[in-house]
């Protein structure tokens, strides 16, 4: 059987391709779970640090960019849940990170993050509590965590007309983060609803507010949080 030779449009688009695939895989940072010389470093230097305060939990990362010999380890602090306002969990992360190598090494502080949640029974810690890039008053925070889904479903209808959000219209979205801000330059401040997609690309829900619900005015997608 003769085997028909791929054309040079298709052999270079075939080749770009993999090209692209191949650079995307490299591109990718590695991760890895921290070493138990690793957790029990920063159990000791956090014991020191703040003595007879212990954290909820402590969560690590260690990634290696591409190209990069090295590893990353930081490690967040989270503080013990307390409640807000009506069914509302609060608390927040304090960052650190190794910086240097064997004996040299030491953990530094780089911030506070705080989170918050919906949880009418105990204020349990939760896997992905919401982020606030800004501070958001309880009664508002409250309102716009309880009515994420339907704001969620609107928001997917206003992608539509929107061709840098409308590839992401189908994809799985968890909620993020809180942000105030504007949509666009000179615009009014408003409070928005990051989501996160299961492929790591985000929507910025941008809401306007009536008496004292919220509704979908306008959405981003930019790439990062």
């Amino acid at each position: 059987m003769q085997v028909t030779p791929l054309r040079p449009l298709a052999l270079l688009a075939l080749l770009t391709c993999c090209l692209s695939a191949s650079a995307l895989e490299r591109a990718a940072p590695q991760t890895r779970a921290a070493t138990a010389e690793e957790r029990q470093s920063f159990d000791q230097f956090y014991l020191q640090a703040h003595p007879g305060d212990k954290p909820a939990r402590t969560l690590f990362e260690v990634r290696r960019e591409a190209g990069s010999r090295g590893w990353t380890v930081s490690a967040a602090a989270e503080a013990a849940p307390h409640r807000g306002q009506g069914a509302l969990c609060r608390t927040h992360r304090t960052s650190y990170m190794l910086n240097g190598t064997g004996r040299q090494a030491r953990w530094e502080e780089r911030g506070v993050e705080y989170y918050a949640w919906l949880d009418r029974g105990a204020c349990r810690p939760v896997a992905e509590p919401v982020r606030l890039l800004q501070r958001v008053p309880d009664t508002e925070l409250k309102g716009v965590l309880l009515y994420q889904k339907p704001l969620l479903a609107r928001a997917r209808l206003l992608m539509a007309g929107n061709t840098e959000c409308a590839p992401l219209r189908a994809l799985n979205f968890t909620l993020a983060g809180v942000d105030v801000g504007a949509s666009r330059p000179k615009a009014e401040e408003q409070y928005a609803l990051v989501f996160r997609s299961d492929r790591n690309s985000y929507a910025r829900i941008w809401l306007r507010k009536s008496g004292k619900q919220y509704d979908a005015w306008t959405v981003t997608c930019p790439p990062v949080l």
